[in-house]
């Protein structure tokens, strides 16, 4: 089984909790001693066993590290494991997942080999809020905050909301340019600056 270990939650001795997203589900593992493999650390993509315990949490065992060329490069590692949290937190408490997060995690992970790191993760971020339907037109027509009608100028809220630049303090848009970055998922029209600005954004909350 494969799987993308999404968080690492060291306990009292050199245990580990493992969650680990797969393409079925987004569940929690123990590793005994984990804290002296190797094989584990936070965002690595790893093939394992996986062992039932009646009593706990099941077990992992024979992990196999699925390394990356890129996870030597600090300021890629970094934007990754950034990313990965923000997933962690979003599928937080969900068991069932589609093969969709798995994939898009896979298709990122060979991205960033070559791309900037920032904009591969910001056009992962708009296939997301596509398949979970997030992406609705009228979203974009009217403030999130005040409800009233949006100009061409817009500001961004926690999971890229529209509004108004009085109604939420931030880098100012324009709406064209973001409604085509959702519609292509991609980001080549955007300037780095805007692509920075974005990215703190979406470091609020998926």
């Amino acid at each position: 089984m494969q799987g993308y270990i999404l968080k690492v939650i060291p306990t009292k001795t050199q245990d580990l909790i493992l969650k680990i997203l797969t393409p079925q589900s987004f569940r929690s593992f123990y590793r005994f001693y984990g804290a002296r493999h190797s094989t584990i650390g936070l965002g690595y993509k790893i093939d394992f066993e996986e062992r039932a315990n009646a009593h706990f949490l099941p077990q992992v065992r024979h992990i196999l590290h699925l390394s990356f060329g890129w996870e030597r490069e600090w300021e890629r590692v970094y934007a990754w494991q950034r990313f990965l949290g923000l997933l962690e937190r979003h599928l937080d408490e969900v068991y069932e997942v589609g093969e969709f997060y798995f994939e898009l995690l896979d298709h990122s992970a060979q991205k960033i080999a070559k791309q900037n790191p920032l904009r591969v993760f910001l056009e992962s971020y708009a296939c997301l809020l596509a398949y979970e339907g997030r992406l609705g037109r009228w979203e974009a027509n009217r403030c999130f905050i005040c409800d009233s009608a949006l100009d061409s100028s817009i500001t961004l809220g926690r999971s890229f909301l529209f509004a108004h630049p009085h109604c939420v303090q931030g880098a100012v848009f324009d709406k064209s340019q973001i409604l085509e970055y959702f519609d292509q998922t991609s980001t080549l029209h955007l300037e780095d600056t805007q692509v920075q600005n974005l990215w703190q954004i979406l470091c609020l909350g998926l």
